[in-house]
C-alpha cells in the first residue's frame, strides 16, 4: 500500500536556520543591522537639525554665549555675531535703489523693507556679505521679506531686523518667507528711537 504524503507548506529540515547555513544567517542580520543603523542615523541627523528660531538679539546672543561655554573652541560663533552687530565694518547700504559702499570687501548690508525688491537688480558686492540689517516699521508687519532676494549673496548668514514698532518673534516669524531650510538666522531689536528716557 503506498502512503499519500500531503503537501507540506513547511519544510521542517529548511525551517531550523542556525543548522542549515550560519554564515548566511549571520550575513543576513548584519546587513538588516546596517540597514537599521543607517535609517536610525538619518532620522537622527533630521532631529538633531540645527533650527534657528526668531529670537531677539540680547536672547540670540545669550544661547549662542551658553552653548560655547561648554564647548572648548578658540572661535566664538557669540563673538563674531556681537562683532557685527556693535563694531564699524565694512558696509554696504541700500536705500531706495540707491548703493553706497564704505569700505573694501563688505560685511554688513544695511537696507529697509521698501527696498529688498531691488537688491536683486542692483550693482553691489555681495560675496563677503555676513549680514543684513533690515528695518521695518509698523506698515511692513503685513508684508513678507522674501528671503529669496539673498541667494546670490554667498556668505550672508544673518538677518537681522529693526523695528520701529513693538513686534514679537512670531510677527517676524509670520513675515518671513523663503526661508524653509533655515539658511539665515533670523534675529530682531525694537528700536523706537526714543533712547532719552
Amino acid at each position: 500500500m503506498k502512503t499519500s504524503v500531503p503537501n507540506q507548506f513547511i519544510n521542517q529540515q529548511n525551517n531550523v536556520l542556525l543548522f542549515r547555513n550560519p554564515l548566511n544567517l549571520m550575513m543576513k542580520r548584519l546587513l538588516l543591522l546596517i540597514v537599521f543603523a543607517l535609517c536610525g542615523g538619518t532620522i537622527m541627523a533630521q532631529e538633531l537639525r540645527e533650527v534657528h528660531p526668531v529670537m531677539e538679539v540680547n536672547a540670540y546672543l545669550a544661547n549662542l554665549k551658553r552653548a560655547e561655554a561648554n564647548q572648548r573652541t578658540t572661535y566664538s560663533v557669540a563673538q563674531n555675531v556681537e562683532d557685527l552687530l556693535t563694531k564699524v565694518q565694512p558696509s554696504v547700504y541700500y536705500y531706495s535703489g540707491v548703493v553706497k559702499t564704505y569700505g573694501e570687501k563688505p560685511r554688513a548690508l544695511f537696507t529697509d523693507k521698501q527696498s529688498l525688491a531691488g537688491l536683486a537688480s542692483s550693482t553691489m558686492l555681495k560675496n563677503n556679505i555676513d549680514i543684513v540689517t533690515i528695518r521695518i516699521n509698523g506698515n511692513d508687519l503685513n508684508s513678507f521679506i522674501d528671503m529669496s532676494v539673498f541667494y546670490s549673496f554667498k556668505n550672508l548668514k544673518y538677518i537681522y531686523i529693526i523695528s520701529s514698532t513693538n513686534v514679537t518673534a512670531e510677527n517676524i516669524t509670520n513675515m518671513i518667507r523663503n526661508n524653509d531650510d533655515q539658511k539665515y538666522t533670523v534675529f530682531y531689536k525694537i528700536d523706537k528711537g526714543d533712547n532719552n528716557q
